[in-house]
Order: C-alpha cells, then sequence, then structure tokens
C-alpha cells in the first residue's frame, strides 16, 4: 500500500510539471483568451511548508536563479581568485634556474594548487540540477557560470536515485553561513528529498490556469503531427470554405506506393479529440464529428480536382485522380484520441510518461460509401480511429525540443500509414495488372470502364501497371462490423471472379498481396503498354448502287429497305468484314444501313451476294453525289472515309 501511495505521489508531481510546461508552451505562441496567469511575486524566508509535488521546487529553483546572477557572478570571481598563480618559494627552492642576459629564468614553475572549494562544489550541484531540469522538463533556465556540471545521465543514476545528492549535501552543509548558499543548500536538497521542507510563500504562487484544454490538446497534437506541414499547405485546404477547420493535415506517402515526387503523395486529414472514455475504455464519437470528418475529405477531394482542372497542379500539389482509370488515391482520414494506460490492461505502461506507441482503437473503422467493391471511387471514405498516451504527448510537447518531436512526427506518421495500410489489408485483396503484349489495353479499359470503375488504380502517372482492389470475404467480422451484409459480400465477391478471368485476356494478373511499407513488382518479359493506341481504320462498310430503275427504287430513296442484291460478287474484299451497307442511292448517298446477315445467294440463275438489312442511320439531310466521281460500288471503306465523302472533303 505505501508503494502505491509513493508511485501516485511521484506520478501526480510528474503530472503537475508537464501540464505547467505544456500550458507555458501554449502561451509562448498562442496570445487568446482561454488562459490565466498570475506571476510568481516573491521568495519567502516565511515558515518552512511541505511540498506536495516537484513543480513547487522547480519554481522555487527557477526564481533563485533568476533574481540572482549578480551573486552567482561574484562567488565565481572569488573562487577562482588566485589559481593558477606562481608559489615562488617553491619554484625558486625546487627548479633549476637559467641565467639569460644575467637574470634567472624558471622553465618549470610551480603553480599554487586548488582545493576543493565547497562554495564551488555547491555550485556545481545547483547548476546540474538546473541543466538536468532543462534538458528533463524544457524549463529554460539561465546558466552564464562556466562550471563543469555533472552530467544528466549521472545526476539521474546516482544523485538521485542512489540518493548521492542528499548524502553529500550533509556531507558539505556545515561549510555554508551565509544566508544565499543556506538557500542554495536548501533547494538542491529539496530537489533530491521531496519529503524536505522549504521556506515558500505559499500566498504568491506561480500559476496558469487553462479554462478550454481541449484546445490545448489539438494545438499539441498539431504540433507533433502537421507540424510546420500545416501551415504551408493552402488555405483553402484547411480553411474550407464552408466554414470547417480542419484540425490537423500534411501530405505524406499514399496507401499504396511509395514515391519522392509530390504529384504522387496524398492528403493525411486528421482531427483530436479530448473526451471522457467509457467503461470499456473507448471513446464515443458523435455522428456529427463523423459527418465533419467525411466532410473534410470531400472538400479536398474536390479542390484537388479544381485545382488539375484548370489546370494549374503544375505537380506541386498531389493528384489524387488518376486519368487512365478515373480511379482516385484513397485519403488517410482519422482521429486521435487522448488516454492513459490502464493498470489492468496497460501493464508496465500503467501511468507512463515514456509510452509513446499509436494504439488502433477497438471498432474504431467507419466506412462511407455510394457503391460496394469501389475502393478507389472519390465516395469511398474510410475514417479510423486512433489512442495515443496522454502523459506521452503532454510530456512531449511541453519539453519543446524540436529534435524529440520531429522524431516522433516522423514515427507516427508511418505508424498511421502502416495501420491504415493494415486495415485497408483486411478489407480488401489487391493484385497488379500488367498488360500482355499486341493487347490494346487502354481500349479495354475503356470498353469496361463500368464493371472496372473503382476497382481500377495507377499510382504513378508513368507506371506500366494498375492496381486492382477487390472486395475480401474471409474476414466477414470487420465487414460485419461496418454493417455490409453478408449477402452483399457474397455478390460481390461472385462478381470479382467473373471480372478476374475478364482481365485474364488483356492483362498478367498478379497472386494477392498486401499493403506493405516498400511496394513491389514482379518482372515479367513481354509485357504490353497501357498508352493508347493509334486508332485502327476499319474497313467493314459495304458500297452498293442503286438504280432508279431498280425494283427497290423506291424502298431505298424513303429509307426502308430490308434487303439487298449484289448481282457481281466483289472478290477484292472479305465480305465477312462487312458490317454496314452504303446505298448509293440514284448515285446519291445521304445514310447507311446496318447489315444483319452476308449470304449467297442467286438471281436469274446467277451467283449473287445477299445482304439483310436493319436500321438506317442517316448522314445528314442534304443527298452527296459520289457514284464514278469518288467511289465504285462493291468496295469496303471505313466510316471516316464515308463521312468525308458525303461531307464532300474529299
Amino acid at each position: 500500500m505505501e508503494n502505491i501511495f509513493i508511485l501516485m505521489k511521484e506520478f501526480l508531481s510528474t503530472l503537475s510539471i508537464w501540464i505547467y510546461r505544456t500550458i507555458s508552451v501554449y502561451k509562448q505562441s498562442h496570445n487568446d483568451n482561454i488562459l490565466e496567469s498570475k506571476e510568481y511575486q516573491s521568495e519567502s524566508r516565511g515558515r518552512k511548508q511541505k511540498h506536495n509535488t516537484l513543480l513547487d521546487v522547480i519554481i522555487a529553483l527557477r526564481d533563485f536563479n533568476r533574481n540572482n546572477q549578480n551573486y552567482f557572478t561574484f562567488v565565481a570571481k572569488n573562487v577562482h581568485s588566485g589559481y593558477n598563480k606562481i608559489n615562488w618559494n617553491k619554484t625558486i627552492t625546487s627548479s633549476q634556474a637559467i641565467i639569460q642576459r644575467g637574470s634567472p629564468v624558471y622553465i618549470e614553475p610551480v603553480n599554487r594548487k586548488k582545493m576543493v572549494n565547497f562554495d564551488e562544489e555547491l555550485l556545481v550541484i545547483y547548476f546540474s540540477i538546473l541543466n538536468y531540469i532543462r534538458e528533463t522538463h524544457g524549463f529554460s533556465f539561465e546558466i552564464n557560470i562556466q562550471y563543469p556540471l555533472i552530467s544528466c545521465d549521472k545526476l539521474k543514476k546516482s544523485y538521485i536515485d542512489r540518493n548521492l545528492g542528499c548524502r553529500r549535501l550533509k556531507q558539505i552543509k556545515y561549510k555554508y553561513f551565509s544566508d544565499k548558499a543556506l538557500r542554495i543548500w536548501d533547494l538542491c536538497y529539496a530537489f533530491f528529498d521531496r519529503e524536505y521542507k522549504i521556506a515558500m510563500n505559499r500566498q504568491s504562487e506561480d500559476y496558469l490556469l487553462a479554462k478550454d484544454f481541449e484546445h490545448i490538446f489539438e494545438v499539441m497534437i498539431d504540433t507533433l503531427v502537421s507540424g510546420n506541414d500545416k501551415q504551408n499547405l493552402p488555405k483553402e485546404l484547411t480553411e474550407q470554405r464552408d466554414g470547417k477547420l480542419v484540425d490537423h493535415m500534411f501530405v505524406g506517402q499514399g496507401l499504396i506506393e511509395q514515391s519522392d515526387l509530390t504529384s504522387e503523395l496524398t492528403y493525411y486529414i486528421g482531427d483530436s479529440k479530448y473526451y471522457k472514455r467509457s467503461k470499456n475504455d473507448r471513446t464515443q464519437l458523435g455522428d456529427k464529428s463523423i459527418y465533419k470528418q467525411y466532410t473534410y475529405a470531400r472538400n479536398v477531394i474536390q479542390w484537388n480536382m479544381n485545382l488539375f482542372l484548370d489546370g494549374d497542379g503544375n505537380g506541386a500539389h498531389p493528384q489524387l485522380r488518376d486519368a487512365l482509370t478515373e480511379g482516385y488515391n484513397p485519403i488517410p482520414n482519422f482521429f486521435i484520441s487522448a488516454r492513459i494506460p490502464n493498470k489492468k490492461t496497460g501493464g508496465g505502461k500503467f501511468l507512463s510518461f515514456d509510452d509513446k506507441e499509436l494504439k488502433a482503437q477497438d471498432g474504431g473503422v467507419q466506412l462511407n460509401r455510394q457503391f460496394e467493391n469501389r475502393l478507389f471511387d472519390r465516395d469511398t471514405l474510410l475514417l479510423c480511429h486512433y489512442d495515443v498516451n496522454f502523459l506521452y504527448i503532454v510530456s512531449l510537447y511541453g519539453r519543446n525540443n524540436k529534435s524529440a518531436q520531429a522524431a516522433w512526427r516522423e514515427y507516427v506518421r508511418k505508424e498511421f500509414r502502416n495501420k491504415i495500410q493494415g486495415t485497408l489489408n483486411r478489407l480488401y485483396t489487391f493484385r497488379t495488372l500488367q498488360p500482355r503484349d499486341s493487347m490494346d489495353c487502354y481500349q479495354f479499359i475503356q470498353d469496361n470502364f463500368q464493371r472496372l470503375n473503382g476497382k481500377l488504380y495507377r499510382p504513378k502517372s508513368d507506371s506500366n501497371y494498375l492496381i486492382l482492389a477487390l472486395m475480401k470475404d474471409e474476414d466477414s467480422d470487420i465487414w460485419n462490423s461496418l454493417k455490409i451484409k453478408s449477402a452483399t459480400i457474397k455478390r460481390e465477391t461472385a462478381q470479382s471472379k467473373e471480372l478476374l478471368e475478364t482481365l485474364q485476356t488483356h492483362f498478367y494478373v498478379s497472386d494477392p498481396f498486401e499493403l506493405e511499407t516498400e511496394f513491389h513488382i514482379d518482372s515479367i518479359d513481354n509485357v504490353g503498354t497501357l498508352e493508347q493506341q493509334p486508332k485502327q481504320e476499319f474497313r467493314n462498310i459495304l458500297t452498293g448502287l442503286v438504280r432508279r430503275t431498280d425494283a427497290d427504287y423506291s424502298d431505298f430513296d424513303s429509307h426502308i429497305a430490308k434487303t439487298y442484291t449484289m448481282e457481281k460478287i466483289p472478290t477484292s474484299i472479305n465480305v465477312l468484314d462487312i458490317r454496314y451497307f452504303l446505298p448509293m442511292v440514284g448515285g446519291e448517298i445521304d445514310g447507311y444501313y446496318k447489315v444483319e446477315k452476308v449470304y449467297l445467294g442467286t438471281k436469274n440463275g446467277n451467283l449473287c451476294l445477299k445482304l439483310n438489312l436493319s436500321s438506317f442511320i442517316s448522314l445528314g439531310s442534304s443527298r452527296t453525289p459520289i457514284y464514278r466521281i469518288k467511289m465504285q460500288p462493291g468496295e469496303l471503306i471505313s466510316n471516316d472515309l464515308m463521312v468525308e465523302l458525303y461531307e464532300q472533303r474529299i
């Protein structure tokens, strides 16, 4: 029981320091009305009081240092006066002299020996304590005296943990008589022994009061996660036109593939919540918070689309939309909640200020979509929820150590990516598609756009491969938690199998893989290309003449003909290529027919070619003469040539 009391007392003492430091650091950069402050007025030599927190001692140390700089300078000068002066008596009696120009010169003079000075030792301990507090807790102390200080590591392990500080101070206490020296001794001893009583004026305490700590928590997370990146983003992204303010935002590696190009990165959007936790140690998010977070992402996507549609991208911003597949780079979207590791599940991390881990909250995945099985659709938005150790966050922010903050920022950004990738791996199966040689894969994508929409994404604008994401059916629990019906999962997975078979005709389809930190693709020989191929000229329109004297002239003239007989079978064409028929009615054209059937027949006992016609397709209201001028019957021409003939462009 006593150990628990000591542990809790130490915890509260440390927590009070970090809360104080957090508010102090916040105050340096945010001059708003959520803080109230009162400066510590003066030190007191009144009745000794027992201190409940280390913060009291640190403030007393800080104020004594601030108000007694002249005293420290005076002591240092006295301590060092006379050092390194020559002891002439010993030099003359113990050293040999060289006579130069009639005068003795001593090559090895004897200096006065430096004795242990207890005033200096006390100051070394005092300034070592200040340096330790500065390095450990981020307080700003002015240390102008150049003493060889005790290292922070030695002070912690020996002077604090092994109580060497108290023992050594007791050994040298009898040397001090002045009020200043005794006050320094008191302060140092109180630092090493928290039960020691020192004099403080309890009515003139230094305090900072925060009326809205939730806002300070948001600022802490933004400083530690976004850094300066958020400030460098366009204001339209963080201060959106509908009045919404994004808490945290930065540009980072995409979830599919890593890249060094800004255009191939993505936006990370976060919101921090400082809410009371439920009995099951979860933060309950309201519908309004979730809706706002989705709206943030939608606004960012639309802003990004407008940027590139207007031609203002210039490679300086991530390009979320892939022009080939019209797929969208998924946007990592997340909540951050504060938590303190509890005693039951925290283990050794209980009440720890050193636990920097980012943890996914159980059941903290939300999915908003308009269509199933379309990860790369612009309206498919994944929202994850993570916890950070509140104690670690306040200590890291309060320490105000930029390098330590940058190190955690790098760690937590990688963790966001890794953990969101892990969630996607539970939801989807990923494959790479590489084009087969001699296949028009570009046209295949256009022709099958409806089936492929939202399932394909090209992670790099010049990559010769695509990423295919299909709904996973192995882990139904996560789909159930997202309220996706089992019938929907079965239907989509069945359609996915059919789609895979279709894709095999034009692509090399890889085995399933999981998203990882580094993306790897199999090397395949003789792959094709995803680039648009030159449009092939399909000659599938047969020309034919309808004379004014023919029995079916009126039908062709009225665009209601159903058959056509070509008495002379053309030998220079492949009749199997015939898809359409262009009748030169009286030598003129104004439209063509779709051919339903091509077959051989007889007319007047002679072999002939017969066509069954269906719908008539008009070229225009006027008629253009082409017979014998530009075209003969029995030729196969392309659609482009037919249009040029009709418009008299050739």
